[in-house]
């Protein structure tokens, strides 16, 4: 496995321990989950969940990212961007 890949593995984790507790249907969470139809979260739990990564990982998420954003997997690949534009 390569380095991204690693780093994409852990984010995704991640990305799913904050989204679980929101997850009260119990959907499997994968890269293709939507984050808002599948899961059910409202924009105030979602910007919880924004702020919580934004947090861990110190980066700043455009809010009209956010509002692009449908499933884990395109959160995943927003943050990576982010990381590499921030560094």
């Amino acid at each position: 496995m390569t380095a991204i890949q690693e780093d994409d593995d852990l984010v995704f984790h991640k990305i799913c321990s904050l989204l679980e507790p929101l997850n009260d249907k119990s959907v499997k969470l994968t890269r293709d989950t939507d984050i808002i139809a599948d899961l059910e979260i409202d924009s105030v739990s979602l910007l919880d969940v924004v702020m919580d990564i934004e947090d861990n990982y110190d980066i700043s998420i455009p809010v009209n990212t956010i509002s692009e954003i449908k499933t884990i997997g395109e959160l995943v690949d927003a943050i990576h961007k982010i990381k590499k534009e921030q560094s």
